[in-house]
């Protein structure tokens, strides 16, 4: 049976835990689970499954268990498994235990006890862990926001491009894409940045929480979706009557109650189809057919040569709002459940500041943004309708706006105006592109 990636991740790093804390817990029949990041059950749900791996690093195969789940120190569960395949040494199996019902909304522990391995007592260390549970009033929908820092002339980046690609089309409802061009004819100034020790290109930022490897991301993409979120979020958009600005709202409705909540909204407008039959991608991967086995999208750069042209390139950000930690005062401290929280904004300068190629190619995206963790936890995104059609209305005062910040378009910051294009951030939170002579 083929594991997923991300299983045999966690199961390396936590024997390695093991191996290096509790040497002596090994022995012929031991087992271990691991709980996932956390699960969020609806109010009164009676059907509710807690998701945990077994770690057989005994000796022995385990072909049967016997544990017990605990809540609050009550037990609500107890339960001998036989096995149909047993578990191998070294290898792992899943367990799902039945969630009690819960009436009432916040933060509860599940603990999984696995206290016998093949009829025996379980002497391993680690034969219990915690599952955190989150009571909604209803499980959000979470969408996993990736962004891709790349250039044209980068020859490694077209392993990034494929990633986007790759999980745009398994997961077209759930994931959202955010290429940020650097140094190159879509480069744009200014844009957060991975806070690493060492940042060079490519980079496949998964949920502003790991750097992605390989050559599909869906590890990270699905250990994001088992995180989930605690809010739902969507957003609608439409040009002014001039066509010059973008008009933006969103509406965020968290599960549950929340009394100091740490969250806020960014927005990005992304272009797709980007196209210049001159613009010219550097490749690193003509001829790696291997490579195809592992992502499909790999494929025109395997069969394209050192030096591409024509591609179409998709998800390009273009502008941005609160990219850093987010718009202040967009989401409130004290939240209530199912209490729908609205948010305005306004993208200006279009056809001044940046043009896009192709309007009925632009979307907006909106990230709601932990700055607990200064992570992304949701996002969503829509085309822009046309003026007058969904009923957004314009917000922002221009006249009292006033200068907070200045990068130059290598994303250095500016105490002084600089001769060529400024990227200039104001306290609406509206950035614009500056051309100083």
């Amino acid at each position: 049976m083929k594991k997923p990636l991300l299983s045999r991740l966690c199961v390396l790093a936590f024997m390695f835990c093991a191996c290096a804390t509790a040497f002596a817990g090994f022995g012929e029949n031991n087992l271990a689970p691991i709980a996932a990041p956390r699960l969020f059950v609806a109010k009164g749900a009676t059907d509710a499954k807690g998701t945990f791996s077994c770690v057989n690093y005994g000796t022995n195969p385990v072909a049967s268990y016997r544990y017990t789940a605990t809540v609050n120190g009550k037990v609500v569960e107890e339960k001998e498994v036989k096995l149909a395949e047993p578990i191998n040494v070294n290898d792992f199996g899943k367990l799902l235990v039945k969630v009690p019902t819960f009436n009432q909304l916040g933060d509860h522990q599940l603990v999984c006890n696995i206290t016998h391995v093949n009829g025996k007592p379980n002497t391993t260390t680690f034969s219990s862990s915690t599952l955190d549970i989150t009571v909604v009033t209803k499980v959000p929908t979470c969408r996993v926001v990736f962004e891709d820092y790349t250039a044209m002339w980068c020859r490694y980046c077209p392993r990034a491009t494929a990633i986007m690609e790759y999980l745009t089309k398994k997961h077209p409802d759930d994931f959202i894409g955010i290429a940020v061009h650097q140094g190159d004819k879509m480069g744009i100034g200014g844009y957060k940045t991975p806070a690493v020790g060492k940042f060079g290109l490519p980079y496949v930022w998964a949920s502003r929480r790991a750097k992605v490897s390989g050559y599909t991301g869906e590890d990270l993409y699905r250990e994001a979706k088992a995180r989930g979120a605690v809010m739902d979020i969507d957003v609608k958009a439409e040009w002014n009557a001039s066509g010059n600005a973008i008009n933006v709202q969103s509406t965020t409705t968290f599960r549950t109650n929340m009394p100091n909540a740490n969250y806020a909204l960014a927005y990005v407008v992304v272009e797709d189809g980007m196209h210049n039959a001159s613009w010219s991608q550097a490749n690193s991967y003509d001829g790696l057919t291997d490579l195809l086995e592992e992502n499909e999208e790999m494929a025109v750069f395997v069969k394209g040569g050192r030096v591409i042209y024509g591609l179409k390139y998709n998800h390009v950000a273009r502008a941005f709002l609160g990219i850093d930690s987010g718009m202040e005062g967009s989401l409130p401290k004290n939240v209530v459940a199912d209490r729908g929280i609205k948010h305005q904004a306004m993208f200006q300068g279009v056809g001044r500041n940046w043009t896009p190629q192709n309007k009925k190619n632009l979307r907006v995206v909106v990230m709601v943004l932990d700055n607990s963790t200064n992570s992304i936890v949701n996002g969503a995104h829509c085309p822009i309708k046309p003026y007058n059609t969904t009923g957004v209305a314009t917000t922002k005062n221009t006249d009292q706006r006033v200068e907070v910040a200045r990068f130059n378009l290598k994303g250095q910051r500016l105490s002084a105006p600089e001769k060529g294009i400024n990227i200039v951030k104001y306290s609406d939170g509206t950035v614009e592109k500056v051309n100083e002579r």
